[in-house]
């Protein structure tokens, strides 16, 4: 039987989704995004929570994204049952659950 390389290993691996961390310039200061995405749809993904959020959503002027890496939900909130996505700015974190539901807001 055949082993695949290297290289189509890695390609398989690149799709498959991971959590990742983005720093993003959204115009008016910086925020820290975790979640499932890709370089593709970073900006899609962060756009449709940050429009959710009542202390950002009219400080979006500019999507820009700083960096990307894999890596794991943010502590404490990568212990909320059900946690998925995690975005904080300006002092404020945001936590939704993997059917997009927030379940925490900039309130609690």
């Amino acid at each position: 039987m055949p082993h695949a390389s290297l290289g189509h290993m890695l390609e398989a691996v690149a799709r498959e989704p991971r959590t990742m961390h983005a720093e993003i310039d959204y115009g008016f200061g910086q925020a820290d995004f975790w979640g499932t995405f890709t370089q593709e749809t970073v900006e899609r993904s962060f756009m449709e929570k940050a429009n959710q959020c009542f202390g950002i959503r009219k400080s979006i002027s500019d999507f820009v994204l700083i960096s990307m890496e894999p890596d794991s939900l943010p502590k404490p909130w990568a212990d909320l049952p059900g946690a998925a996505t995690v975005l904080k700015h300006d002092g404020d974190t945001i936590v939704w659950n993997g059917e997009g539901e927030k379940i925490k807001s900039e309130f609690d």
